[in-house]
């Protein structure tokens, strides 16, 4: 007698069918019409499902952030984008949403981007953030990145060193790499007390820069499938390079970071005894935090946050100003002068006494803003309370969102805003107020003044001792065409690349 299973009743496929159809139906009822977000304007689409933003960001590869602009352009400045989250465009809305007083989590949906880390950036609730922000904080004081600068002006020393071999043989300097390498071994030398020494790479072909595209790329793929770091974190690297070689730098950069924290706590790197400053994760493991804060887990989540917040954003807007002061001889010019004129200034490197120059200072600012910062969204809850925004009350707990990249490039306070117009910050402290490449609020980038301070002393240090001609550049090497938490160009870029001569 034959034991094979009978056939599937047609009336339990049909019922089965019938189930889902129902919930697809409930769903829509739910978030079309019974969802306290249902009056807000938006796409139906949006409000119905994530997988519209999926759409954007993973398929059509980092393109939610330029679509939200055009969802606002047709809906107006409030626009219901997922169907849990509004986003809002409005410069003066920005400092009630990231007030610094009072509560505000972070959308847990957000966290998820890598497999729920403990980092502080992606801590949720308000509280724990302030208890893992609190001993970080004082690493990136103006007084701190103050007693730092001696590292600062000895690593832009040495990448000068560098950039007159280049001048000498007459090769082409990889610019960006050059950057991305020079803020790397800047802030794993505050970390660690020891540097990754990627200046000395032959053409600082050894960045991270590859690295940390894998991380972001999939962080983006990782927000609607949180599992996916947990997963990469059990696989052995043998088999992730079997199965995906391009994910074995998400793998590896985490766990690497985390035996830095390990070889500190069991003392094989005992540099900090060494130098004249403190480093972050030697005083980390010695402050009042938690001991279950101080895992080699969590601090190695910390000390990916660090560097990679450390290294790209900094790098990223050294190579965008560069590239327009570079491509512009009025600028270049007027940049020159002003530093000849300010030598004593520009040979003591002091970044509070650079950031003095006008026009220098001018040429920061827009390199920072032309560069975004983070150019995805930032949501907030409020947990304590309903915001409101023009006629429209936001019930408590709303993920509510704003996007850096709508205020710095406003046309009504950045008149014609892809330019790079230093002048523009001449006598004019109200646009102070809309420079939010660092966020606002409790949770800002900690990394301000350390990325200024280096900003400062490169740009300064560098266009006063050599010129630039541009080698198969042009604007789209330093244009956002893909938003992964930071802006990348077209992938087929090969970043900024120069010819380095001798300053006249």
């Amino acid at each position: 007698m034959s034991l094979a299973s009978p056939p599937c009743s047609p009336s339990l496929l049909l019922g089965v069918i019938a189930a889902i159809l129902l919930y697809w139906a409930y769903l829509a009822v739910a978030r079309l019409l019974l969802s306290p977000l249902a009056p807000f304007p938006g796409p139906k689409l949006a409000a119905l499902s994530n997988w519209y933003e999926f759409y954007y960001d993973v398929i059509l590869q980092g393109q939610f952030t330029a679509h939200l602009q055009r969802l606002h352009r047709r809906y107006g400045p409030i626009v219901r984008i997922t169907p849990t989250e509004l986003h809002v465009d409005d410069p003066d809305f920005f400092d009630v949403l990231y007030a610094r007083d009072g509560r505000r989590n972070k959308y847990a949906y957000f966290s998820g981007r890598f497999g729920y880390a403990s980092d502080s950036f992606s801590t949720i609730q308000h509280e724990l953030h302030q208890l893992r922000r609190k001993p970080l904080s004082p690493f990136f004081s103006a007084k701190r990145i103050g007693e730092f600068q001696p590292v600062i002006r000895a690593k832009v020393a040495k990448f000068s060193q560098k950039l007159a071999e280049y001048a000498a043989d007459g090769r082409v300097l990889p610019l960006s790499r050059a950057w991305m390498a020079l803020t790397t071994d800047i802030i794993t030398e505050y970390a660690f007390a020891k540097s990754y020494d990627q200046l000395d790479s032959p053409d600082f072909q050894d960045t991270l820069h590859d690295a940390l595209v894998a991380i972001y790329t999939t962080g983006h793929f990782a927000l609607h499938f949180p599992i996916v770091f947990p997963i990469l974190d059990l696989l052995p690297d043998w088999l992730v390079t079997r199965m995906e070689p391009r994910l074995l730098p998400v793998v590896g950069l985490r766990k690497d970071l985390g035996r830095k924290v390990g070889e500190i706590r069991s003392g094989l790197n005992n540099r900090h005894k060494k130098v004249e400053y403190p480093t972050i994760f030697h005083e980390l493991l010695n402050s009042d935090l938690p001991e279950k804060e101080k895992s080699d887990a969590r601090l190695g989540d910390e000390a990916q946050l660090v560097v990679a917040a450390g290294l790209i954003t900094t790098s990223w807007a050294l190579s965008v100003a560069s590239f327009h002061i570079i491509s512009n001889r009025g600028v270049a010019a007027k940049l020159r002068r002003e530093l000849v004129d300010a030598s004593d200034a520009v040979a003591n490197a002091d970044w509070h006494a650079l950031e003095k120059l006008p026009y220098l200072h001018g040429c920061v600012r827009e390199g920072i803003r032309l560069a975004h910062g983070v150019v995805t969204r930032n949501p907030r809850l409020v947990p304590d309370a309903e915001l409101t925004y023009g006629e429209w009350v936001i019930p408590r707990n709303t993920p509510v969102s704003m996007t850096n990249v709508d205020i710095l490039m406003n046309e009504k306070i950045f008149p014609n805003p892809t330019q790079f117009i230093p002048e523009r910050w001449f006598n004019n402290p109200n646009l102070d107020h809309y420079f939010v490449p660092f966020g606002k609020g409790s949770r800002m980038c900690l990394g301000l003044n350390l990325a200024q301070a280096e900003l400062y002393i490169s740009i300064a240090t560098i266009f006063s001792q050599f010129d630039f001609v541009l080698y198969s550049t042009d604007l789209s090497d330093v244009q956002m065409k893909h938003a992964y938490l930071v802006p990348y160009t077209k992938w087929e870029s090969k970043g900024v690349r120069v010819k380095v001569k001798s300053a006249s």
